[in-house]
Parts: C-alpha cells; sequence; structure tokens
C-alpha cells in the first residue's frame, strides 16, 4: 500500500516536474520573468475547527485580517475577497485589508534602498472570565507580545518572509516565555511552476469559519486571542503550483506532524500520559493535491489528502490508579486519513456571493482503531453579501457519519477504582469494560460525531463606520443537533493608523455533556487588546 501510494505521488510529481521543464528552462535562458507567485497561503481563513477540529467549533474569533506576507502579483484564488461578495475563499469575508496593505509596503521596499521590507506589531492583551465552579472571575490571559516581519525584495526568480514572535505573560492559564519562528520559507519562481518551501502556513477551503477541506495546518484551539490568525500552527512543508491557466495544479508534502491542541474540558479520574504521534520518517508524510479552474464567473477545486490528521483521538494507555487518587490513564493517538473534498465560490447577479464546501474524510481502519473517528461527510453552503458598510455572510453546515454507533454509557466516574485499595481482577475487568465506552464519548465530541446527522448554521457580520475608523463585528455558529453554539463579538476603533484598541468577548455554551459545554468554564472570557503597528 505504501509503495503504490510513494509511486503515484511520485509520479504526480515527476509528471508536473516534465511539464514545466521545457517553459521554465526558456525562461532562465531568455530572462523573462517568472510568471505569478503562489498564493499567500496564510492570508486565507479557516475556521474553527475545520478539518481539524471538532465540527462545531470554529478555529478562530473573527479577527482582524491575518496578516501575510507580501505578494508582488495580484491575489489568485486563494486570496481573500474581502468585501467583495464575488468570489473569496478561506474563514472570513473581511480578510484582504492587511493582506493588501502588507503587498503595498512589500512593494514600497521593493523599489527602496533597503533589499527587504520590515514591519509588525507590539500589542498587549487581557481575558477575563468566570471560573468554573465558583461566581468570580479569573484571569484566563494576560500577554504582552512582539512580532517581527521580514519581507525581502522580489528578485527575478524568487523572494523569502520570515516572522518570528515573542510573547510573555499568561496562557491557557499558565505562564509563558514564547519564542515562536511562525514562518520561514523561500519562494522559486521558474516560469510557469512556483515553489515554496520551509516553516508555512496552508489553508484550504472557501468557507467561512468551517472548513472540511482544510486538513494540512494544525490548530491550537485552547489559545485567547481577538485574531484568528494566532490559532494556526505553522509546520515545515514544500508547496507547488503549476499554472496553465484556468488550470492551476497544487501538491503539498508536509513530512513533520505537529498535532493540533483542542480544549477538551475535564476528564473525570484521568491522568494525561505522552502521546503516540508519527516519528519524522518518509513514509509518515502528509501528501495533498488540488486542482483549481478559476473562470471570470465562477472559482472551484477538487482535492485529495493521504496523511496523519491533525487532530488525535484518545485511547486507554493500559494502566491505572486505585484508592482515593484513582485515575486511568489517557493518551492522544493519531491516525492517518484519506479526505477528498472540493469547494466553490460565485456570484449570482453581481452582488450575491455563493459559496460552497464539501469533504468526505476516511480514517483508515477505524474499527479497530478506538482512538480514530467515523467516516463521514461535511458540507456548507453559504451566502454573503455587502450593503454599502455592512458585510454578511450566512451558512448552513451539515454533518452525516457513517456507521454511526450510539454511546454505550453516558460520561461518568470509574467508580469502582475508588472503592478498592488493590489493583484486582474485577478492577481489571470493570476498567476494560468502562474505559472504552467512556472515551468512545468523548471522541464524539471531539471530532464532532454527537449526532448521526447534524445540523448547524452560522452566520459574520461586520459594520464599518466613522469613516471606516470603528469596525463592529461577530460570529456565531450554532449546533441545532447538539444544543451547542458560540459566540465571539467585537469592537474595535483606530485612534490612528499605528494605534488600535479592541474589546470583545469569547463565548461557549451548551449542555454539560457536550464539548462546548465541557469547556465553557476554561474558554468563555471578554478581553481588551491594545496595538501598536509598525
Amino acid at each position: 500500500m505504501l509503495q503504490r501510494r510513494s509511486l503515484v505521488f511520485v509520479s504526480a510529481a515527476a509528471a508536473v516536474i516534465g511539464m514545466s521543464w521545457g517553459h521554465a528552462r526558456e525562461a532562465f535562458a531568455q530572462g523573462t520573468a517568472p510568471a505569478n507567485p503562489a498564493p499567500a497561503p496564510s492570508a486565507t481563513a479557516p475556521a474553527t475547527t475545520p478539518g481539524a477540529g471538532p465540527a462545531t467549533a470554529p478555529s478562530a474569533a473573527p479577527s482582524e485580517p491575518a496578516t501575510a506576507p507580501a505578494e508582488p502579483a495580484p491575489p489568485p484564488a486563494d486570496a481573500s475577497a474581502g468585501g467583495d461578495a464575488s468570489v473569496s475563499t478561506g474563514s472570513g469575508l473581511f480578510e484582504s485589508s492587511q493582506t493588501n496593505a502588507d503587498s503595498a509596503s512589500g512593494e514600497d521596499a521593493a523599489g527602496g534602498g533597503l533589499p527587504f521590507d520590515l514591519n509588525g506589531y507590539v500589542r498587549g492583551d487581557a481575558f477575563v472570565g468566570k471560573v468554573p465552579t465558583k461566581g468570580a472571575a479569573e484571569m484566563k490571559a494576560a500577554y504582552g507580545e512582539l512580532s517581527f516581519k521580514v519581507t525581502t525584495k522580489k528578485l527575478k526568480y524568487g523572494d523569502a518572509f520570515a516572522e518570528m514572535r515573542l510573547r510573555y505573560g499568561l496562557q491557557t492559564g499558565t505562564r509563558i516565555q514564547l519564542v515562536d519562528l511562525r514562518e520561514a520559507y523561500v519562494n522559486l519562481y521558474a516560469g510557469p511552476l512556483d515553489l515554496r518551501l520551509g516553516q508555512q502556513i496552508i489553508v484550504w477551503g472557501r468557507a467561512d469559519a468551517v472548513n472540511p477541506t482544510n486538513n494540512l495546518t494544525p490548530v491550537d484551539l485552547r489559545v485567547h486571542s481577538p485574531n484568528e490568525d494566532d490559532r494556526r500552527l505553522g509546520n515545515f512543508a514544500a508547496r507547488a503550483f503549476l499554472n496553465f491557466q484556468p488550470f492551476r495544479l497544487e501538491g503539498v508534502w508536509v513530512p513533520l506532524y505537529t498535532p493540533s491542541e483542542l480544549p477538551i474540558g475535564t476528564v473525570e479520574n484521568a491522568n494525561f500520559v505522552p502521546g503516540v504521534f508519527p516519528p519524522p520518517r518518509l513514509e509518515n508524510g502528509t501528501e495533498a493535491a488540488r486542482l483549481h479552474l478559476e473562470l471570470p464567473a465562477i472559482e472551484l477545486s477538487a482535492s485529495y489528502l493521504y496523511g496523519y490528521a491533525p487532530l488525535p483521538g484518545l485511547e486507554y494507555a493500559g494502566n491505572y490508579t486505585v484508592s482515593t487518587n484513582a485515575a486511568v490513564d489517557i493518551r492522544r493517538h493519531a491516525y492517518n486519513q484519506h479526505v477528498i473534498g472540493g469547494d466553490f465560490s460565485t456570484t449570482v447577479a453581481d452582488w450575491l456571493g455563493v459559496r460552497g464546501e464539501v469533504a468526505y474524510r476516511k480514517p483508515l481502519h477505524y474499527g479497530d482503531r478506538p482512538y480514530a473517528p467515523r467516516p463521514d461527510v461535511m458540507y456548507v453552503l453559504g451566502l454573503d453579501h455587502t450593503f454599502d458598510e455592512v458585510s454578511i455572510i450566512a451558512q448552513y453546515i451539515g454533518k452525516y457519519t457513517v456507521k454511526w454507533r450510539e454511546p454505550q454509557e453516558p460520561i461518568g466516574n470509574i467508580q469502582v477504582l475508588r472503592d478498592n485499595q488493590t489493583k484486582t481482577t474485577t478492577t481489571d475487568d470493570a476498567v476494560e469494560e468502562a474505559v472504552p465506552k467512556i472515551l468512545y464519548q468523548r471522541n464524539q465530541q471531539i471530532f464532532g460525531q454527537e449526532e448521526h446527522v447534524q445540523h448547524m448554521v452560522s452566520a459574520r457580520i461586520e459594520w464599518q463606520a466613522l469613516h471606516q475608523t470603528l469596525a463592529l463585528s461577530a460570529l456565531g455558529i450554532v449546533n441545532v443537533s447538539t444544543g451547542e453554539w458560540v459566540a465571539f463579538p467585537k469592537v474595535a476603533y483606530q485612534f490612528s493608523d499605528a494605534l488600535t484598541g479592541t474589546v470583545g468577548g469569547e463565548i461557549f455554551q451548551g449542555p454539560h455533556d457536550t464539548l462546548f459545554g465541557s469547556i465553557r468554564g476554561q474558554m468563555s472570557a471578554a478581553y481588551a487588546e491594545l496595538k501598536f503597528s509598525y
């Protein structure tokens, strides 16, 4: 199986290189300018959980636009449309303003005396929320952050981008002192072939906030931040585009595995031990391909991915303790999967945007792997429109789980561990019977498979006022099938070109036996931010 899969991938890569080599050689020989570069992957939106997280969890709050490196060409299909109701992709309808600003600064740098453009920001954030078991408030997060972004001058055959962040303070209840090389990559432009190699963020999908086809970039949904881009985790990858308009063939290879992080709430009687993740070997890399069709009236793509899912499941690690400190050892375990998907975006009568996305996910050997989800199909259909200074996008989100199985018992304590003072055969049997049932339901929550068929709706709205110095926005997602919902309201005011103040909230709600219900005390918070950009 591995040899066949590797042969197919190598053959496809050879075909791409072979088709482009003649054009690339001619471009080098004649000294002609290279074709348009690949789109900036970090500028596109992901959402919430999107393919990497639970179906109901958005990968991020409504945020200021994700900052992308300067791109010397106009944004292609993957670039966000930002307020244009026609063709746009990613998690947000309002994400292009910062991207365009960065592109402009990059062009200025290219024309100036310096070989690079340096920008970034300094910000301070504070998040306050309720103590889960008390009627009092506590600090959920409080930190200062400094960001450096370097975009090199665009040369004939390439350029480069890097971003480093320095953060100190409190995050997810833990004091942190973080130096994060978020992205650092080099672009090569060789005729119709564009290649990007290095630490990068790759986001697929045209839907807003929930992207079923987005299974390449891990996210950390425990992070408190007004900016959705902060929840994405960079990873080393090779990304190539072969451009032959109106088609564009994209290939991605991610050789290293980085797991997504998810707040899973309190798991009673659980002791988490180190997880089981694929070692850094060639056969454990993730391989993906995507074919784009870009026409004036419509843009669409079809994709395929094979590799390890960013979000692992939970499994019993095979050990436990008894008596008053009773606990079962639990660990996270990664699984590999096939994902086939597609997306599109278009307009109706030049004023109503229509977008959609669908993906079929099939984990390998899921019947023998309690930490892997069941196969499922997730689909999104959305409409968006801009009314002068107000932009709105509304979506229906559905999920169908194949061979879904009803949980055998609700999540609860393993009381037998506290009733015994020593390990006995009776205790062994009780644990072996109870723990898989408990973890099965917990994994259903993590993978968004709590119901056989799920129906969800989402809405995002943004209003620009006071000559676009005041922005009021909100994102909401409701899972009608499970009773969970999440809301991210936000108000931002631009005091000057460089200084912005923001206040908002992150609100999670749901029944106690759902994912959002179990993490609402941990994640719900109000926040304030001051940010200076340079």
